[in-house]
């Protein structure tokens, strides 16, 4: 039984959220203790079997094998990004009743139940009976917010949450982090890079610093902390 299992969007939100898990439990040896459940992942030729968007995500979640998968580990991840919530299918809102945007508390909130009634699609009860076991990571809009919370150093008055991959790879043009510029091969969304990026979540001081600077990445590192005792 693997210790962790990640399902996500596709195998660079999954690299990104192996990194932060074995950072945040730096004191545990995690070491073959994380599987990649959804999509699939070629350990060989490090790529992604398959497709992985958040439609294909919704239905390995109503489908019986995220219940075997769940049952075979201590604790599963579920990422999703929310930039695309409001299309047809995910329709969850980003906005309120009047068009103001939601806070990022409450769009997580949102997609959580989202999340949840998918899987009781799938099996009534599951969830309330496996709850325990069951983390949610919902990165506002993009999981690369949570990279370009680390590596932009300049204090924002309110967090980035969109065009975020446009503007880390504006700091890796230009030069304005060291450590960025440092990365090879360019950025690009493949394991080796975003692997190659999400390398400072290993150490836990960078996730503390992250947790002060973008909300969405705080509500799942305090999702962690409730297991934390556990791992």
């Amino acid at each position: 039984m693997y210790k962790f299992r990640i399902a996500g969007e596709g195998v660079t939100d999954q690299v990104v959220i192996e990194n932060i898990l074995c950072g945040y439990f730096e004191n545990q040896d995690l070491d073959g203790e994380i599987k990649y459940s959804h999509p699939l992942f070629d350990e060989t030729d490090q790529k992604q079997k398959g497709f992985g968007n958040w439609t294909m995500l919704l239905e390995y979640l109503d489908h019986s094998d995220f219940r075997a998968d769940t049952l075979n580990c201590e604790c599963i991840v579920i990422q999703v990004d929310t930039d695309v919530s409001n299309e047809k299918g995910f329709d969850v809102v980003q906005v309120d009743d009047q068009n103001r945007p939601l806070s990022s508390e409450a769009l997580i909130s949102n997609v959580i139940a989202k999340l949840r009634d998918t899987i009781e699609t799938g099996e009534k009860g599951f969830y309330d009976e496996h709850a325990e076991k069951i983390i949610f990571a919902v990165s506002v809009h993009s999981i690369e917010c949570w990279l370009y919370a680390h590596y932009n150093k300049k204090w924002l008055k309110s967090p980035k949450i969109t065009g975020c991959e446009k503007a880390l790879l504006h700091l890796y043009e230009k030069g304005a982090n060291q450590s960025l510029s440092k990365i090879k091969p360019n950025i690009d969304k493949n394991y080796v890079s975003y692997n190659k990026l999400s390398e400072p979540f290993l150490k836990r001081r960078h996730i503390d610093e992250v947790v002060q600077k973008d909300p969405s990445f705080r509500v799942f590192i305090g999702e962690l902390a409730k297991i934390e005792s556990q791992v």
